[in-house]
């Protein structure tokens, strides 16, 4: 879809990334979601990829990536209703140190599929992660993940 994207770069924390024309994009505080077309009236969700970005360089303790991931799934386990990892994987994505995950939650009684990841430029720590129902997962995948690994970050 090279030939039909619209770029966006986020001004603080100086990433930029690719989607499709078609897919309409918000910015809410730390985060930047990019939401798929609706199929229809009677669709009552955009499947989407979400970048958020945290400084951790005011930490008063040396946070790894790994601690990162573990507070994050924390949180998941805290927040989210019927949180439940299906993988995880250390890996390295786009030249960086990253962990993968996918994994499956309950939201206002629908099911859903995630898969993040999660990688750190410096003392800023970046989560990308897709978000669809657990019918339409495989239908964006392709698509999410291009977006995804389009992200340009600045050192």
């Amino acid at each position: 879809w090279a030939s039909w994207h619209k770029t966006y770069t986020h001004s603080i924390f100086l990433y930029a990334l690719d989607y499709p024309e078609d897919w309409r994009l918000k910015e809410v505080g730390r985060a930047t979601s990019v939401f798929s077309p609706f199929e229809s009236k009677n669709d009552k969700f955009a499947e989407n990829v979400q970048i958020v970005a945290e400084d951790l360089s005011r930490s008063p303790v040396e946070v790894t990536l790994i601690d990162y991931h573990r507070a994050g799934l924390k949180n998941a386990e805290k927040f989210l209703t019927d949180f439940k990892p299906l993988e995880e994987a250390q890996t390295r994505w786009l030249d960086r140190d990253t962990i993968v995950m996918l994994y499956s939650m309950t939201l206002h009684g629908e099911k859903f599929r995630c898969k993040d990841y999660k990688f750190a430029v410096g003392k800023t720590f970046y989560v990308l992660t897709y978000y669809a129902t657990e019918l339409d997962f495989e239908k964006y995948l392709s698509a999410a993940e291009s977006i995804m690994r389009s992200i340009r970050v600045s050192p």
